[in-house]
């Protein structure tokens, strides 16, 4: 286990580095430079001339060091980053770090949020519809959660801020209350945004786990259960749902991924101060520091989300500790150890899921 956690650190600091590289460099493809970007957002609103701009250039590009090898210039920024120096915004001059650390909470709310309930509400719904996917309902659902997936969240998010906020004002269509507020304001503003920015993913995880758990369902040791005449409960969670979990465990960090870019838009629209409108602030000042902080942040939340995904699927399977399997296995044996010796395997193999027994489950 120790090996385990070992390996899947080390190949998160390797990609968060290869990331550092790239969000650093980014800034250095842009034609002029940073310096050169401050100094015509200068003259946007002064008569600066030509050689007052490049003499501008010049202080600016000796003030920030740009005059130094890029090499140089990476590993100090890298050095301030493991002390917890972002740089200073080009926009504001308050220190990244100070700017993040104000815009965080409402972020990690709406994202915490919105995967919250797209696995309390996708994982029942994707174990009902694979349960159920020979019925209408079952495939009207599956249907349903295309139609989700193909829907933008600015589009969802226009519609329910038009539709719940102004015309039946059941919540502000923007703004933003702290916790420090209370907790009934503070979620009276985000339950809005927070169910827009979580029907896609909901989607995502309906139809993972229903392709995950109908696999399962058809798979020899789960007809053993039926054939041993275990309670369809006991198969459906016990034996079904624990080896159909892996995929959604793999897919959470991808959900995490999206939803950080969903925030973009989402607090756009309903004016929520968070890192979403911060980075979107950034962009439109040419704010490179801010930038690459935001992004820097971004890289490390997702990083930290595939490695407990990583560690929590090596709790759950033994193989993936002994190295015997990848993380990307499915149809786990939980439970089917138990089961399997009770009944031949030519009579396992002929052994249906009772349509009578499927009736009482939900």
């Amino acid at each position: 286990m120790l090996t385990t956690i070992a390996k899947r650190l080390l190949t998160s600091v390797i990609t968060l580095l290869v990331c550092s590289v790239l969000i650093f460099g980014y800034r250095y493809l842009i034609p002029g430079g940073p310096a050169a970007d401050i100094t015509n957002l200068a003259e946007l609103g002064t008569s600066m001339t030509k050689a007052q701009a490049a003499r501008q250039v010049q202080a600016l590009s000796v003030r920030f060091g740009l005059k130094k090898p890029i090499y140089v210039q990476y590993w100090n920024w890298l050095d301030g980053v493991f002390h917890g120096h972002l740089g200073t915004s080009f926009f504001s001059q308050a220190p990244v770090t100070t700017v993040i650390g104000q815009r965080m909470a409402p972020s990690f709310e709406l994202i915490i949020g919105a995967l919250l309930v797209s696995l309390l509400v996708g994982v029942p719904l994707g174990m009902y519809t694979a349960i159920r996917r020979d019925r209408a309902i079952g495939r009207t659902l599956l249907a349903i959660s295309g139609l989700q997936i193909s829907v933008p969240d600015f589009w969802l998010a226009t519609i329910n801020a038009a539709v719940f906020g102004l015309a039946l004002h059941w919540f502000p269509a923007v703004g933003y209350q702290p916790l420090s507020a209370g907790l009934g304001p503070n979620l009276h503003t985000m339950i809005l945004p927070i169910l827009t920015l979580s029907i896609v993913p909901t989607a995502f995880v309906i139809r993972h786990l229903n392709n995950s758990m109908t696999q399962v369902l058809r798979s020899p040791y789960v007809r053993t259960c039926w054939a041993m005449g275990l309670p369809s409960r006991q198969v459906y969670f016990n034996c079904a749902l624990r080896n159909a979990v892996g995929p959604i465990i793999t897919l959470i960090p991808l959900l995490v991924a999206s939803l950080l870019g969903g925030t973009v838009l989402v607090e756009y629209i309903f004016n929520i101060p968070g890192l979403g409108t911060a980075i979107v602030t950034a962009v439109e000042n040419q704010d490179y520091p801010m930038t690459q902080g935001l992004v820097l942040l971004a890289g490390v939340i997702v990083a930290v989300f595939n490695l407990l995904a990583d560690l929590t699927i090596s709790v759950i399977d033994p193989r993936v500790r002994k190295g015997s399997a990848r993380i990307s296995d499915v149809g786990w044996r939980f439970g089917a150890r138990r089961a399997q010796p009770a009944i031949g395997l030519a009579a396992v193999a002929e052994v249906r899921e009772p349509a009578a027994v499927r009736e009482d489950v939900v």
